[in-house]
């Protein structure tokens, strides 16, 4: 029997086994292999009981946007696919929680602007540096560095001025992957913009247009992503209705996508998952298959194996052939604190929340807070308001060193919505949550070490390892569930499997992406 083998039951991993399961047929086997007691990886919903209540918390992600792109829509049709659009619960475009974003600084949530109408109002004390950052790229000759590659903060430094980084890019690097916009690769996150500066004769900003044109020539053909017409009119009310959302998520929290998906692959007879099994070694067996071991001795003989393990837990697996992308990935940690109030309505402003930008580290201690209760009211079955603090990321250690890391941030969420929403008075309920190692950080030097990773997986067991993952294509999750599908529906010969090698790494079109213009 063909056998294929999943390392990681979080969102890629289960991803993979879903998409592998709807086109392999039924003799194919497929098992996934995951270290920790449960599946779903960050994604993890917690039910708490409070004296008025029911409510739920979010440990990790706790959103997905709509939109046309490939990896908004992944989701979609994935979330359309299990079955579970009565569970979806949109916020609507025009909602306060999609058009109020703030950033905290000199003591006070700034409203970024979200639409040119928006802008009428003026910019806020946060954002006036991008008028002197503009027109600093507009006037200031190129200085683009030899060296392909730069940090985040140097890039914008550079072009835009260090205000621009250090009252905004730093903030929205913090919202998306925790980690300092000095230690980010500018060109693996900020590649348009990269490119720009490269192909453009004074800077960034007039280089966009040769980067749209370039854009345009390699997507020439492909049309616009868009929902297949039949799928549509077999629900057309899902989908009309994610047309006028800007963000959604489930009624019963985000968990709710990765435990559909695990039943609904249990229910398979050719789909094992196996929970509690920590993967300690990968090597080819004597028939020139894959052999995985984990703890307690079990060895799994695989044709394919597809890696979706962190980074991180892959040291010492493959022995001593090593890769700098094992080496010079590291991972950030971050402390979710969910506080909830009774009484609703108890934040200062209506919105999705807010971000901290290092401008104002020396105010705040926090990442960012996000109101929840704003973002998505549905969730909220009795009368609450919720909101969740992030701690963490660079300054993990700044913050925690050796004390209790728990203790320590439930101590410093309550701080900072007192001092920075007004949020007075006991909360019902306090819950913590430490993500150790969680966020991959796309450091200075990443795409050349993607490239080196690319080679490297083609020779790992034999040709018969490939890998998807948050440290390769993007750490969100439609970035994950789209690169699944890309890599299963795309790049995997499934009919040639048990006869030979596929030689492919999973990460050809994240290579792709970054190719330079000829």
């Amino acid at each position: 029997m063909t056998a294929i083998t999943v390392l990681g039951g979080g969102i890629s991993g289960l991803s993979t086994a879903w998409y592998l399961a709807q086109k392999v047929p039924a003799n194919v086997s497929i098992k996934v292999i995951e270290a920790s007691s449960r599946v779903g990886g960050w994604i993890r919903t917690d039910r708490r009981h409070t004296p008025i209540g029911e409510i739920i918390a979010e440990a990790g992600p706790r959103t997905l946007r709509t939109g046309k792109s490939p990896d908004a829509l992944s989701v979609l049709e994935l979330v359309d696919d299990l079955d579970l659009r009565s569970h979806v619960i949109l916020s609507d475009a025009q909602s306060a929680a999609a058009r109020n974003r703030y950033i905290y600084y000199d003591g006070t949530l700034n409203r970024m602007p979200s639409s040119l109408s928006s802008l009428a109002s003026g910019l806020p004390a946060a954002a006036t540096c991008l008028v002197g950052g503009v027109w600093r790229d507009f006037t200031r000759k190129s200085n683009t560095p030899v060296e392909n590659d730069e940090s985040v903060h140097e890039f914008i430094g550079r072009r835009f001025g260090q205000k621009v980084d250090d009252n905004l890019a730093s903030a929205v690097m913090h919202g998306i992957y925790a980690a300092d916009t000095k230690d980010l690769s500018a060109r693996a996150l900020l590649y348009p913009f990269w490119l720009a500066d490269r192909m453009g004769k004074r800077g960034v900003i007039s280089g966009l247009r040769k980067v749209a044109r370039v854009s345009r020539a390699r997507h020439a053909g492909r049309g616009v992503e868009s929902v297949d017409g039949e799928r549509r009119a077999r629900n057309p009310e899902f989908w009309t209705s994610v047309d006028g959302a800007s963000m959604y998520s489930f009624r019963g929290g985000m968990q709710t996508l990765p435990d559909e998906m695990a039943k609904k692959l249990r229910e398979r007879p050719n789909v094992e998952i196996s929970t509690g099994s920590k993967v300690v070694a990968a090597r080819v067996g004597a028939t020139g298959k894959a052999q995985i071991e984990v703890d307690g001795g079990r060895v799994i003989e695989s044709d394919h194996v597809v890696n979706t393990l962190p980074l991180h837990s892959m040291q010492g697996v493959f022995g001593s052939d090593q890769t700098p992308m094992l080496d010079h990935t590291p991972y950030s940690s971050v402390v979710v604190v969910n506080l909830t109030y009774q009484g609703k309505g108890r934040t200062p402003v209506d919105g999705f929340g807010y971000l901290v930008p290092r401008a104002s580290q020396h105010e705040s201690r926090a990442l960012g807070v996000v109101f929840d209760s704003c973002a998505l009211p549905e969730q909220d079955t009795c009368d609450v308001t919720r909101v969740t603090v992030m701690l963490g990321g660079p300054r993990f250690k700044e913050l925690f060193g050796s004390k209790d890391v728990e203790a320590e941030a439930k101590l410093l969420a309550l701080d900072t919505v007192q001092r920075e929403l007004g949020i007075r008075g006991d909360a019902l309920d306090v819950h913590v949550t430490v993500g150790t190692q969680c966020i991959p950080t796309y450091t200075t030097g990443y795409v050349d070490r993607l490239q080196q990773m690319h080679e490297w997986t083609k020779r790992q067991l034999n040709g018969r390892m490939s890998l998807v993952g948050a440290a390769y294509g993007g750490p969100a999750v439609p970035q994950c569930v789209n690169h699944a599908r890309t890599h299963v529906c795309d790049h995997l010969n499934l009919d040639t499997l048990s006869q030979s090698p596929q030689c492919v790494s999973g990460l050809e079109e994240i290579i792709k992406a970054f190719d330079l213009p000829a």
